[in-house]
């Protein structure tokens, strides 16, 4: 089995008779209700539970696909060399010449190392680069500098020039297979016609987890942990049971054996594949993601755990892999990582001087963190988003899933500035475009 498989971004679906690549391929008739709690409690359905009564996300991957032997756990920092060699054997083993390479580029670090990885067979020049999102912030920004001093062929996709419509939302929510929220990656959908059907892109999935981001919750209880970090996206719920529910119906984390800590084994079995995947990995895109090679994870996960903690000893192996692409700043750590640290300073000024701006006057500015689209302010202020926000409130209203007195007063609270219910609301009109792309 190979790694996209395995993460369940190239998916399979069964209703116990038939087996789909696509959800919506398959016969759908009746809404979970366990399911659709779990989805607006948590944003996205955990374990091989979908929306729909009788289909199932199946979970193919073994512990024996990936093997880590923690015995082999080592406190000695990995050769930096070796980490290099196993990942350009990795994108070598993928790496089809007659299609167009195409790498999404944000203002993080795992884009930009699967960026020089690439830049190891094909001359800059040859590979496609894009960013995607609101202008002024770093994923927006910082891409861009990067591409122009390499030379690669990138495009900008701004949010203000993607028009969102129901039809948009239920286009992807069919690519994505319907089980997030599914206003930020509709962009994708502008991606995938540029691009067409001859590219291949290549995403640093997962590389801040592999690396050692996953961040430990205050309980002991490694479900809990996971639950109370996904509640951070959502808060809307049916009834108190959606706790219970989680732990009924997740992924137990045994693909990993013991070569991670339970909580992040759970996290990577629930939340970075049936969330995170669903939005990178859409149908209608092949997309590749060397960082979760198997040589590579049985590298990086018999790290000592506190290597590997904070993601340090990731960091600072790659960006002094590739100097000049780490010559400029990154989201979230400046230049803490590049051979200019003397001018981590300025971009500490720069960073909280775009924050008040953006909060001074949100209309003008963007916070230098943004990703995708500001959905608070375009829930209020943009005619396209607010009119799709509104129909299909409207519409979930009248099938009695949700009190419709309890979204008036969502909505309300947010376009009066009272409080933000951004999360909900996006979440609560994704369910109704799902519901619509099942034809339910």
């Amino acid at each position: 089995m190979n790694e996209v498989c395995f993460f369940r971004g190239r998916r399979v679906f069964s209703d116990g008779e038939r087996r789909s690549s696509s959800l919506f391929s398959l016969p759908i008739s009746v809404i979970d209700p366990e399911a659709v709690n779990l989805f607006l409690s948590l944003g996205y359905v955990p374990g091989e539970k979908t929306l729909f009564e009788g289909i199932k996300c199946l979970q193919l991957g073994r512990e024996s696909d990936i093997w880590i032997d923690k015995s082999e756990s080592s406190i000695t920092p990995i050769c930096r060399t070796d980490l290099k060699r196993i990942l350009l054997e990795s994108i070598e083993k993928d790496l089809d010449l007659s299609k167009e390479q195409v790498v999404p580029l944000s203002g993080g670090m795992d884009s930009r190392i699967v960026l020089g990885l690439l830049l190891e067979f094909v001359d800059a020049r040859k590979i496609q680069t894009y960013t995607f999102g609101v202008r002024g912030s770093y994923d927006y920004e910082i891409p861009g500098k990067i591409a122009k001093s390499l030379g690669t062929k990138h495009v900008n996709f701004s949010s203000v020039d993607t028009h969102y419509s129901v039809e948009g939302l239920i286009r992807a929510a069919i690519a994505s297979d319907g089980n997030t929220e599914v206003f930020h990656p509709l962009v994708l959908n502008r991606v995938s016609d540029y691009y067409g059907s001859n590219a291949v892109f290549w995403s640093g999935f997962a590389g801040d987890l592999v690396g050692g981001g996953f961040e430990y919750g205050s309980s002991n209880d490694p479900f809990i942990q996971n639950y109370e970090y996904d509640r951070r996206r959502a808060h809307y719920h049916i009834d108190d049971a959606s706790l219970e529910a989680f732990k009924s119906v997740a992924g137990y984390g045994k693909k990993f054996g013991e070569g991670v800590a339970e909580a992040e084994a759970i996290f990577w079995e629930n939340h970075v594949e049936r969330y995170t995947a669903h939005h990178i990995f859409r149908n209608d895109m092949t997309v590749m993601a060397p960082l979760v090679s198997f040589p590579f994870l049985r590298q990086f996960l018999t790290l000592d755990p506190e290597l590997r903690q904070g993601k340090q000893h990731f960091n600072e192996v790659f960006s002094s892999l590739f100097p000049s692409l780490f010559s400029f700043p990154t989201k979230g750590y400046g230049f803490r990582y590049s051979q200019n640290r003397n001018r981590q300073p300025f971009h500490v000024v720069d960073f909280y001087a775009k924050s008040l701006l953006w909060r001074l006057f949100p209309s003008s500015f963007s916070h230098p963190n943004a990703a995708y689209i500001d959905m608070k302010n375009a829930i209020n202020q943009r005619h396209d988003v607010a009119q799709c926000i509104d129909l299909l409130l409207t519409d979930i209203s009248s099938r009695g899933i949700v009190d419709p007195d309890r979204i008036s007063g969502l909505i309300r609270e947010h376009r009066a500035g009272r409080a933000d219910h951004t999360k909900d609301l996006i979440n609560i009109a994704s369910l109704e475009i799902i519901l619509k792309a099942g034809g339910v």
